[in-house]
């Protein structure tokens, strides 16, 4: 059981710059073929100053970024870990080459199927400079029995 003290803990902010080649070879790896996404010319016609990080890009990036870090910190084998539930809402566009800030929080853990299954909310702010460009949210299950 994951101790209710995780709920409200901050992560250590990640800083990161994702350049325009990894933009682009990330489009093309999931099918988005838009020209903002691939092209820097189409996307600076678009209004764009480089070309724009698909949705689910920021996923990824977090993802890599924070490793399995948390989840061995709450006692949990990371291989027994689910990704349930992925949802995005974005204030601005986010583009190659800038510097990005992810703040995160464990929102919430809960238990259901009558404590049989446990839920972790992390919730994510993704920053450049002040300026707030998109929310991130995350629920992750892990199957009582499961901690290390």
């Amino acid at each position: 059981m994951i101790a209710p003290e995780f709920v409200g803990k901050r992560l250590d902010p990640v800083v990161l710059e994702v350049p325009r080649e990894r933009v682009v070879a990330f489009a093309r790896a999931i099918g988005e073929d838009a020209a903002v996404h691939v092209d820097v010319d189409a996307a600076r016609a678009a209004g764009h100053p480089e070309v724009v990080l698909p949705p689910t890009m920021l996923f990824g990036l977090e993802l890599e970024a924070r490793g399995e870090g948390l989840l061995l910190e709450m006692g949990l084998d990371p291989l027994r870990v689910l990704h349930a539930e992925q949802s995005f809402t974005y204030h601005r566009s986010v583009h190659a080459g800038e510097e990005l800030r992810f703040e995160s929080v464990v929102a919430d853990v809960y238990r259901r199927m009558g404590g049989r299954l446990e839920f972790i909310v992390q919730e994510t702010a993704v920053l450049r400079g002040g300026e707030h460009l998109a929310d991130l949210r995350q629920v992750l299950v892990i199957e009582e029995g499961e901690a290390a």
